[in-house]
């Protein structure tokens, strides 16, 4: 997705053009004092719209990962993406994985996320959890915004796409070796190893590939039982491919890219209540631990015609998740949870993309999928069991196009014709009963989008777009006890967004943008009798904001990269029915106006790095307002800043890395819930401190 080279109009989105108008002719130096001639360094290109671009000049806000901050000590993940993104959380908890974009985000333990992922051009339809570590990405890119009318389903919110290193475009290998360990209480060391390889046979492919494996005992510890592996951790990554060069002048790549987790989830724990405990202490009685395995593999063929590129890719991904989970947290043995997730997906794309210099810039394509999914969720302590089997079959037909109106001025507009079908069945079983019902879905979306920039100078672009996002229709695989409630519909979105880019002759990049979203039909939860949920479609929300983004080279080595985002997000409509600790009864509950979960006001972040010929180092900052963490805002993280730092030293070829996350060991929680023995947490990361030792030629 990208590279580097040397609605009708409301109040509330008045205001933010106005104040988005008034940021950039205080920071922005009008037409006349940038010079047509001027010289740009490090410019970033992506491919937003499948066609090679500038970044600072497309028609979409794009938050890029750079090679620097991929090639951190042990392979950088969403953290990174967050850290650096403006109105972006990443939600890291063991009970689940999200981005957080612009507030928008799916109820608690979806199939499916309103951010879509794509891994070597294949789409993840399982969103974030089946995303395997950046371990080999050539590039990292988010899109902000409704992605689907190119990119399809599960891309409301936005789009995030990484590719592995092509085969050929690097010689040579590196190894990676590293230990780490925290002061919370970590016995013994953690450890990492990588190794990472690219070249071309002789008289054969391009190759590459590349293995790592991470392990960390974690901190949690067990008074009740002695044991103090609760957190502990285990991952391996890899991947590896292959592209020949054909005679008729394209290319045929092949690339597989894989992870197997393994952790312990012993990481819940009181903060009221008779089982409170201190920071980091469970007491569990039960067995608790998870694996995830994913595999992603991307065929795909390329050649150039006359005025057009022809692409086709087929992916394969599998995902695979299971887990066993002390049903309460507590020393009470009350029996388990388990839940094992199966999932296979084939697709096919076939696009067109032109590639002449004239002012008109298109892309056509096809998009043909067929998802198996089964899921078995069982209940030990309520003794319910539920075995879920769901088949998906999709098609879409997408076009977009731009054209040039004058040098400066672009119009672009894209309609992608989207169509899903889809039928599942389940069996639920209980002390009570034995039921089998089943429920189907088919639907057709029309997802257009309109798009405008306009260059006030070689330096300075202001844009603007207007799309329609959406999520498809699901399944009720843990909580529905009939056909009714095994079902939902699907959700739609409108975005605006207006937003200027200024780039500065010493190479330095500003990025202003503001959105306004509403969603309709929102899938939200309601408690139903018979320890059940109902996934409804009776929500509707709204975010807006403003959002910056800057990376500026400061001279001898140094570079400052900051953001900035404030956002309002809230439930315009959210009537629903939930469960009243205090009485065990349902009651009706109206959450109209209140914020959207994970959904700080503001976020922001500053970096610090020195690139020298001996000497390299880094120093960021990550900050976050307070937010809450259920719908019914009743569970609060009040406002946090972590600090990550460090510094590496040229060793000949190799180069030796310390560094420290969380260095000031602040302390937040990643997710928390309320139970009716009280308010159970799940711990931020703690201070980490580690050393690396790298190695190239």
């Amino acid at each position: 997705m990208s590279r580097h080279s040397a609605s009708r109009p409301v109040p509330g989105r008045i205001a933010l053009f106005v104040l988005s108008t008034a940021l950039t002719g205080s920071l922005i130096p009008g037409p006349a004092q940038a010079g047509e001639d001027m010289t740009y360094l490090g410019e970033i290109t992506i491919f937003a719209n499948y066609w090679e671009e500038l970044a600072r000049k497309s028609a979409v806000t794009a938050t890029v990962l750079d090679e620097a901050d991929l090639a951190r000590p042990v392979s950088a993940d969403l953290d990174a993406m967050a850290g650096r993104s403006a109105n972006t959380v990443f939600q890291r908890a063991n009970s689940q994985e999200r981005l957080v974009v612009r507030g928008m985000s799916a109820f608690d333990n979806a199939l499916s996320d309103p951010v879509g992922y794509m891994v070597n051009g294949v789409a993840l339809p399982m969103g974030t959890i089946q995303l395997p570590h950046f371990f080999g990405a050539d590039s990292v890119t988010l899109l902000k915004g409704p992605q689907g009318t190119t990119f399809g389903r599960n891309s409301e919110a936005g789009l995030l796409a990484f590719d592995t290193i092509r085969p050929g475009s690097r010689e040579g290998a590196e190894i990676n070796l590293g230990v780490s360990g925290s002061d919370a209480g970590a016995s013994p060391l953690g450890g990492s190893g990588s190794v990472l390889w690219s070249g071309r046979a002789r008289n054969g492919p391009a190759l590459a590939f590349g293995l790592e494996y991470a392990r960390d005992p974690g901190v949690i510890s067990n008074p009740v039982t002695g044991a103090d592996d609760g957190g502990k951790d285990r991952r391996a990554t890899g991947f590896a491919a292959a592209e020949w060069d054909l005679q008729d002048g394209g290319y045929l790549r092949l690339t597989t890219l894989a992870e197997n987790q393994k952790f312990n989830k012993e990481q819940f724990r009181s903060i009221s209540g008779p089982f409170a405990t201190g920071r980091y202490e469970s007491v569990y009685s039960d067995p608790s631990w998870e694996r995830r395995r994913t595999s992603v593999t991307a065929l795909e063929y390329g050649t150039g015609f006359d005025g057009f590129d022809l692409t086709a890719i087929t992916g394969f991904t599998t995902f695979d998740r299971d887990f066993v989970l002390d049903f309460d947290g507590s020393p009470l043995t009350l029996g388990v949870t388990e839940l094992d997730v199966r999932d296979r997906t084939i697709s096919q794309e076939i696009r067109l993309t032109s590639t002449g210099a004239g002012p008109l810039k298109w892309v056509l394509g096809v998009n043909a999928f067929k998802q198996s999914t089964d899921a078995d969720f069982n209940l030990g302590a309520m003794s319910t069991d539920r075995h879920t089997e769901i088949d998906q079959n999709g098609v879409a037909l997408y076009g977009f196009t731009e054209y040039a109106i004058s040098e400066r001025f672009r119009l672009g507009g894209g309609l992608r014709l989207d169509h899903v079908s889809s039928e599942a069945w389940q069996s639920f079983t209980s002390p009570m009963a034995r039921l089998r019902y089943k429920g189907d879905e088919s639907s057709t979306t029309l997802l257009p989008k309109l798009t405008l920039a306009y260059d006030l100078s070689e330096a300075t672009t202001i844009h603007a777009s207007y799309a329609r996002g959406y999520m498809p229709a699901g399944y009720n695989y843990g909580f529905a006890n009939s056909a009714d409630s095994l079902t939902y519909g699907a959700e739609y979105s409108w975005n605006a967004e207006i937003g200027v880019k200024h780039a500065f002759a010493n190479g330095a990049a500003l990025t202003l943008a503001a959105f306004h979203t509403t969603v309709k039909d929102k899938q939200i939860t309601e408690t139903i009798p018979g320890a059940a949920q109902y996934i409804s479609n009776a929500g509707e929300a709204k975010s807006y904001g403003i959002e910056a983004e800057l990376t500026a080279p400061l001279g001898s080595g140094w570079e400052i990269a900051a953001n900035a985002g404030w956002q309002r997000a809230r439930a315009s409509s959210f009537r629903t029915t939930s469960m009243d600790l205090g009485t065990g009864s349902l009651t009706p509950v109206d959450w109209s106006g209140n914020a959207l979960p994970m959904a700080p006001e503001t976020t922001w972040g500053l970096g610090l790095s020195h690139q020298g010929e001996v000497w390299r180092a880094r120093g960021s900052l990550h900050g976050s307002g307070s937010y809450w963490f259920d719908p019914g805002n009743t569970l609060k993280q009040k406002g946090f800043m972590t600090v990550d730092a460090e510094i590496s030293r040229s060793l000949g070829k190799g180069e030796l890395t310390l560094w420290v996350t969380n260095l000031l060991d602040e302390e937040y929680y990643s997710t928390a819930a309320s139970t009716m023995r009280g308010v159970v947490v799940e711990d931020g990361s703690p201070r980490t401190i580690g050393m690396n030792w790298k190695i190239a030629w």
